[in-house]
């Protein structure tokens, strides 16, 4: 083989080469010879446009050679170019539910496990730049006079943004929901609860049932709203509310996704779940989904919501069990109408909900997460008893 057919050939990108080439771009992005704009709803399109600029560069630099441009290649330029860097391999693991960034360092979880990476970032410099990019996609401010961002990522991961002045380190929360895509099935066979509860919440939701999914940050609540969710006949109207979009009932043909919007500018009118329930209840659903319950204000419009006939209705609550479910629901429902008597609030929530579903986590000694399970399911009367106070019966 002659010198010039062994130049020819195609050849594997080595580290070094691959370096010069990202170079490359990035400074000529930079100075404005290359105008892109990245858009992620046509990610396809986008990275037909890079492997063009990536050849066009090969070319340039080694204009005797052929190299191998693999997608993997592009995946990764896209990735450290435009896209959020090191953290691009963690969100498309499908075993990584969080990321926790604080400065330089990182912690992830994985299958339930907490796993220290040390110091992954150069610089912190490095992390900055991904809270721009974060920023921009959002269309959202974070600086030192709004230290703080809240917003969805691209993919529909939940991220929260805490800096300095008011922390002491950059803090990056990143809530991951690659493993929301699951059958009731699926929750059964890893145990999450036993044969006699799938049957009943198929038919919870059959039977139209106002129900709360109750437990810990991390235990499986919309997990399991998720997947209990799907099985909502096809024919029904379903207004889902929520910050951040965790819920996705992909296939159903009448979803219709509301989403809260913070006031993060003096221009910007705050949305809030109120009024996303007050939208809700002129679109005649046949079904409600909020997300979480969160403040006063949502905790009692929901209940009024409920009343007016959106039966087999779903939320989420931050609680400690099935009761406790219901008592900080009354407690945020009074924070909001103090006039009203904590015995009203009673009666109104006990008229609203048909059952609460309480979640819990079995950790190891380290606070790993072993498995999630139903602790609880109590079905709730509609009158209170004797003493005012709720009448529940545990499944």
């Amino acid at each position: 083989m002659s010198l010039q057919e062994r130049l020819r050939e195609n050849h594997s990108l080595n580290e070094n080469d691959e370096k010069k080439v990202i170079n490359l771009i990035k400074d000529k992005i930079k100075k404005g010879d290359y105008i892109l704009n990245p858009d992620f709803d046509s990610k396809e399109e986008f990275k037909d446009k890079l492997f063009i600029l990536i050849k066009n560069e090969f070319e340039n630099l080694f204009p005797s050679t052929k190299f191998v441009i693999s997608n993997e290649l592009i995946e990764k330029i896209l990735s450290d170019i435009f896209g959020l860097g090191i953290l691009e391999k963690y969100l498309q693991d499908k075993e990584i539910t969080d990321i926790f960034i604080q400065d330089k360092e990182m912690v992830i979880i994985k299958n339930g496990s907490k796993n220290y990476l040390g110091e992954v970032f150069n610089s912190i410099d490095e992390v900055y730049l991904i809270i721009d990019r974060i920023k921009t996609y959002s269309n959202k401010i974070i600086d030192q006079r709004v230290p703080f961002l809240n917003t969805d990522l691209y993919d529909g991961s939940r991220c929260s943004i805490v800096i300095p002045p008011i922390s002491d380190k950059v803090y990056i929360s990143i809530r991951i929901f690659n493993c929301l895509d699951f059958e009731l099935e699926d929750l059964l066979n890893v145990g999450m609860f036993n044969q006699r509860t799938y049957e009943n919440l198929i038919n919870f939701v059959k039977n139209k049932k106002n129900i709360i999914i109750a437990g810990a940050m991390g235990s499986g609540k919309t997990t399991l709203l998720n997947t209990m969710a799907k099985l909502i006949p096809k024919n029904e109207f379903i207004n889902i509310i929520q910050d951040t979009p965790e819920i996705r009932l992909r296939g159903h043909p009448f979803i219709r996704l509301l989403t809260t919007r913070p006031k993060s500018r003096e221009i910007d009118n705050e949305i809030s779940q109120d009024k996303l329930l007050f939208e809700t209840l002129r679109m005649k659903a046949d079904r409600i989904i909020i997300g979480e319950v969160r403040d006063s204000m949502a905790a009692y419009q929901m209940l009024q919501a409920l009343n007016t006939g959106s039966n087999g209705s779903f939320s989420t609550i931050h609680a400690d069990s099935a009761l406790d479910a219901l008592l900080r629901l009354e407690a945020l429902a009074l924070e909001y109408k103090p006039n009203l008597s904590s015995e009203v609030i009673k009666k109104i929530i006990a008229r609203s909900i048909d059952l609460v579903i309480f979640l819990e986590t079995i950790n190891d000694e380290n606070s790993n997460i072993l498995k999630r399970t139903i602790k609880e399911i109590a079905l709730l009367d509609k009158d209170l008893n004797e003493s005012g106070d709720f009448k529940l019966t545990y499944l």
